[in-house]
């Protein structure tokens, strides 16, 4: 558990790049605000490609070092070049050409990362797992926005990242530890069949759904790199200003994911858990859509932070229940495709409309995600928990 929570840690960090970093790297170059979300758009475009293929292909192999620490192995130096290189950017292009490099293999690194937790962990461990890989990976982003943010000016923020993501990602790949898993036999895989493993099945299908509409919500306003350049052209915030305020969206993460994750296994459904999530991402929203200083954007954070661990914490322990243990890799890039969907409309359907529709003016990144938000609120509810019914049958799991 430790190690694969290190692990994370180290890929959280270079998720904090995409986030708070790329945006206004790239703002540098341009002031399109629909070339800047094609640049950012070019993350979950790989994801289409990368995180199926190593599902399937993670789920068949097997090296000395195991099937899914394999990838972890060999592709963070790949990220970690690339990072390293971007302060020495002199155009877009170079930009632009380090970006296909370093998205490619970071979309690698998060579908041979995600099925761990369902290999390495029995049902009823993974919700504190989850909330564990929330804990350091909360606690690696509050360092990055606390402290990080400061050095974005000299660009040396790139090549510390660069250092941490070899060190934590390729170093302790080593130690997973991951077994062999019997494989059951199947029909040939074709599309016809990677696709109707998880839409005839009604709760994949909805989880499939459900993560199209929370990427839809998390990039729009969050994730997708135009939170940043909000803070600094509405609020008038500065780099090291927005990561001070921002980091406030993990503490709720860092001191409650583990009590949450304890609580929501033994007593709350996990359907309800998830609903709860969102309602308070729909509230975060709507405070960053009526903020006008930086005390506002600081309440934004801290309600934001509560939102995205309680659907963090929820979703991908919920999810794994429901998946066959020897095609984990196979159902989760499918499931990623749909991630991948929805974050690719969400900053596309961002960039276009804020130049073309809302004059540059980035603060309706927020009303567009409240709406995927409600979506993604009536969703969850549809979704049953299983283990928490049997649990109040008194059935042994």
């Amino acid at each position: 558990m430790a190690i694969f929570a290190l692990i994370w840690a180290g890929l959280s960090l270079t998720e904090q790049v995409s986030i708070h970093l790329l945006g206004p790297t790239v703002k540098q170059f341009t002031n399109s605000a629909f070339v800047l979300s094609l640049v950012l758009f070019l993350n979950p475009a790989f994801g289409f490609i990368a995180q199926p293929l190593v599902g399937i292909l993670s789920d068949k192999i097997w090296t000395p070092v195991g099937r899914r620490a394999f990838f972890l192995i060999t592709c963070a130096p790949f990220v970690a070049i690339c990072l390293w290189l971007v302060p020495e950017a002199r155009a877009l292009w170079h930009i632009v050409v380090l970006v296909l490099i370093y998205q490619f293999f970071q979309d690698v690194l998060w579908g041979s990362d995600h099925p761990l937790v369902a290999d390495l962990f029995p049902p009823k461990q993974r919700l504190f797992v989850v909330s564990l890989l929330l804990v350091t990976g909360q606690l690696a982003s509050w360092i990055f926005l606390k402290f990080g943010m400061t050095l974005f000016e000299s660009g040396e923020l790139y090549k510390i990242i660069a250092v941490v993501q070899v060190v934590l990602v390729s170093g302790l790949a080593f130690f997973l530890n991951e077994k062999p898993v019997k494989q059951i036999e199947r029909p040939k895989l074709t599309i016809k069949r990677y696709v109707s493993d998880i839409w005839t099945h009604p709760a994949l299908r909805k989880f499939a759904i459900l993560n199209f509409t929370m990427a839809m919500v998390l990039n729009l306003a969050v994730n997708g790199g135009f939170l940043p350049i909000f803070a600094k052209e509405n609020l008038g915030a500065s780099q090291a200003e927005y990561g001070a305020s921002w980091s406030a969206a993990a503490l709720a993460p860092f001191f409650l994911s583990i009590p949450m994750a304890l609580i929501i296994e033994r007593y709350i459904s996990k359907r309800w858990a998830l609903t709860g999530g969102f309602i308070m991402m729909t509230l975060a929203l709507a405070i960053g859509w009526l903020s006008q200083t930086m005390t506002h954007f600081y309440w934004m954070a801290l309600t934001w932070g509560f939102g995205y661990m309680l659907v963090t914490v929820t979703y991908k322990p919920f999810l794994t229940e429901y998946i066959p243990s020897d095609i984990i890799g196979q159902v989760s890039g499918a499931i990623n495709i749909c991630y991948g969907l929805g974050r690719s409309v969400a900053i596309l359907m961002a960039g276009l409309t804020i130049q073309y529709m809302f004059g540059n003016n980035y603060r309706f990144i927020f009303p567009l995600g409240m709406v995927m938000a409600i979506i993604s609120i009536w969703v969850s509810l549809s979704i049953p928990d299983l283990r928490y019914h049997a649990r109040k049958r008194g059935e042994s799991e």
